[in-house]
C-alpha cells in the first residue's frame, strides 16, 4: 500500500522533464542546431507578457546568455541582454530596442571587473565611452558620434598620457584587411586531390585566437566537411602572417575569431 505515492511522484517528474525537453533547442559549438548528443549549448524559452524570454546554457546548466525577444523566431531583441563565462561571471551587457542596440553597454574582464562602458543609439556608439585597466584606472576616454570616434584620450597604467594609441576600439584584422586576406587564400589554398576525385566540397570553419601581440593561436576546426579539406584549411591558416591585434578601451587585447573557408569545385 505504500507504493502508489512514489510511483505517482516518479510519473510527475517524468512528465515535467518531458515538458522541459520540448522547450529545449540544442546547438553545436558553432551555434548551429544540433542533436543533444553533439551539442555544446542548449536554449530554453518561455513567454512572459509580450516578450519571449530566452536563456542559452552551457551543458553544465549554467547560463551563457539571457535576454528577451519580441518575436517567436528570436530575431528582434528587446531589453537587456547579458552574456556569461562558463564560471558564471558576466562578460558583456547591453540593451536593445526593436532589434537595435540602444542604451548602455558594458564589457568585463574575466574576473568580472569593468573593462569598457558607454552608450549606443540606433546600433551605433554615441557620446562618451570609457575604458579601464584591471586595477580600475582609466585607460581611455573617447567621444563617438553615430558610431565614429571623434576624440580620444589615452592613458598608461600609471595615469600618464599615452600618445602612441589612437583608437578606442577595433577588431583584430589581417594586415591589409579582407582584400589582402582573400589574396592570401587564393595564392595559398590547394584543393586536395582526394577531395577532387570524390567531388567533395563545402565550407570548413576554423576558430582561432589572435593574441594582444597579434599572434595566431589555438587553431581548430569548428565545422568539418572532410578530413582532407579540414587539414588543408588548417595548413593554410597556420601560414598566415601576424594579425593587427584587437584594441579594447585603448588597450591591445586578445580576440577569438572564426573564419569560414569555402571549397568549391
Amino acid at each position: 500500500m505504500k507504493y502508489p505515492k512514489p510511483l505517482l511522484l516518479f510519473a510527475a517528474i517524468a512528465y515535467s522533464l518531458s515538458a522541459i525537453a520540448q522547450d529545449t533547442t540544442w546547438f553545436d559549438k558553432a551555434w548551429r542546431p544540433s542533436s543533444a548528443a553533439k551539442a555544446a549549448y542548449y536554449r530554453t524559452t518561455s513567454k512572459k507578457d509580450a516578450l519571449w524570454q530566452v536563456t542559452d546554457h552551457f551543458l553544465s546548466g549554467a547560463p551563457q546568455m539571457t535576454g528577451g525577444y519580441a518575436d517567436d523566431s528570436f530575431h528582434i531583441q528587446q531589453g537587456e541582454f547579458c552574456w556569461y563565462s562558463d564560471k558564471g561571471i558576466v562578460t558583456h551587457r547591453c540593451s536593445y530596442k526593436k532589434g537595435k542596440e540602444e542604451g548602455p553597454e558594458s564589457f568585463y574582464y574575466p574576473d568580472g571587473k569593468l573593462q569598457v562602458k558607454g552608450q549606443n543609439s540606433d546600433k551605433k556608439k554615441t557620446g562618451e565611452w570609457i575604458g579601464y585597466y584591471k586595477n580600475g584606472r582609466v585607460s581611455a576616454k573617447a567621444i563617438y558620434d553615430t558610431g565614429r570616434q571623434v576624440t580620444g584620450e589615452f592613458y598608461n597604467e600609471d595615469g600618464s598620457h599615452n600618445k602612441s594609441v589612437k583608437e578606442f576600439q577595433r577588431q583584430a584584422e589581417y594586415p591589409g584587411g579582407a582584400p589582402q586576406f582573400l589574396r592570401f587564400l587564393n595564392k595559398t589554398l590547394r584543393y586536395p586531390d582526394s577531395a577532387v576525385v570524390h567531388e567533395i566540397q563545402g565550407t570548413v570553419v576554423v576558430d582561432f585566437n589572435v593574441t594582444k601581440e597579434g599572434k595566431v593561436e589555438n587553431l581548430h576546426v569548428s565545422q568539418s566537411v572532410d578530413k582532407y579539406l579540414d587539414a588543408e584549411a588548417l595548413r593554410v591558416m597556420r601560414l598566415m602572417a601576424d594579425w593587427i591585434p584587437a584594441v579594447t578601451g585603448g588597450i591591445p587585447s586578445d580576440e577569438a575569431k572564426r573564419q569560414p573557408i569555402v571549397f568549391h569545385l
